[in-house]
């Protein structure tokens, strides 16, 4: 089993420590700045879904589960802070295994994220390109906690049993001073490797396929209506050629079935106004969630790079990048989500209260 970093004085002695103690404090300072962020911000968002009945739906299932990560990084992000200040050659705090299990909920935490956004895309792909019996059948009370069950148990499984089996180990890494998988460890080049595979390629496909197929779909769907609009225009222009005496025979010959089917056509109007609101609502909301996985993936690309080249020495900032994406998400909820937004902002005035019955009614 490694899930031990051997911290004893001797041996952090042997190894450099990458960052000058001015820039490990500018670190921490950054962190810790972020982390009272990302905790009241993401406690928010919590908040908000617990209080407003309109925000209990199935999206924001993931929603909530993206925010309970968030909020959890936050938390095992704080016990890497004092290893940032400290000046002993060993992990400051005692006993050791807190720094092991923050090491070990950080990256199970980042790599749900990942799973939870992927959820997150597929959920608004089956929406929006897909009947609504579809959508119903897919993600019912139960299938939807299997989907959020996987996405936490498949990172748990991967980070914490290879180190008990001896690939990998977690821990305080005394080069960047911070809880980490340990990179002098015999095994670490195929701990990172196994968590890559499993962690990126299905996520990030899942991602990008869903949110093209969601552009494709909403793009031919304004072609046809653009075209549609485009017919009746033509066919009303045609319809003013007649003379007036040809029109007032038609209108003598048109009124009484035009009397009769009058409460149908209100009736219709009102039904496609309506879903035309919700459509454009759920678009809206597509394009919301759509810019959370983007922030996500710029924040990721500087930390994924250092990875790939092994450049440990700029690792600490791209992590603080990387984290920064933990903050903007409940900002970006409370800007530009229609649900989120007035529910967000009200509990930041202080005068929310209860939300009306007539507010009830769920939305998929």
């Amino acid at each position: 089993m490694a899930f031990s970093t051997n911290s004893t004085p001797e041996l952090n002695s042997t190894f450099e420590v990458l960052y000058t103690y001015p820039e490990l404090v500018f670190l921490a300072v950054g962190f810790s700045i972020l982390i009272v962020l990302a905790i009241s911000g993401n406690c928010l968002v919590l908040v908000a879904v617990a209080r407003t009945k309109k925000l209990q739906n199935i999206t924001n299932v993931f929603v909530v589960n993206l925010s309970v990560t968030d909020f959890l990084s936050s938390f095992a992000i704080l016990w890497t802070v004092p290893g940032l200040l400290s000046k002993t050659p060993g992990y400051p705090l005692q006993p050791d295994i807190m720094c092991v299990a923050s090491a070990s909920l950080v990256y199970i935490t980042i790599s749900t994220s990942l799973f939870t956004l992927a959820n997150i895309a597929l959920n608004r792909c089956i929406l929006v390109i897909r009947p609504m019996e579809t959508y119903q059948w897919l993600y019912t009370p139960k299938k939807t906690a299997l989907m959020v069950f996987g996405s936490w148990l498949i990172p748990v499984c991967t980070t914490i049993i290879p180190p008990l089996s001896g690939i990998g180990g977690l821990g305080f890494d005394p080069e960047t001073r911070s809880c980490k998988d340990v990179e002098t460890h015999p095994r670490a080049d195929e701990y990172d490797n196994l968590q890559f595979a499993v962690f990126c390629p299905l996520p990030f496909l899942v991602i990008i396929t869903s949110y093209l197929l969601i552009w494709r779909h909403v793009r031919r769907h304004f072609k046809k209506r653009g075209q549609h609009e485009h017919g009746l225009q033509s066919s009303s222009g045609r319809r003013s050629g007649p003379s007036s005496s040809s029109k007032q025979e038609s209108d003598d010959a048109h009124t009484s079935s035009s009397q009769q089917s009058a409460r149908a056509i209100k009736s219709t109007l009102s039904s496609r106004r309506l879903s035309r609101r919700m459509r454009n609502e759920q678009l809206a909301i597509t394009k919301n969630l759509f810019l959370i996985v983007l922030v996500f993936m710029v924040c990721v690309i500087p930390h994924a790079i250092i990875d790939v080249t092994s450049n440990h020495r700029y690792e600490l900032y791209g992590a603080l990048i990387l984290f920064i994406s933990c903050c903007i998400n409940p900002l970006i909820y409370a800007v530009k989500h229609p649900h989120f937004g007035p529910v967000m902002r009200a509990l930041i005035r202080s005068r929310y209260t209860s939300e009306s019955k007539s507010s009830s009614q769920k939305i998929p």
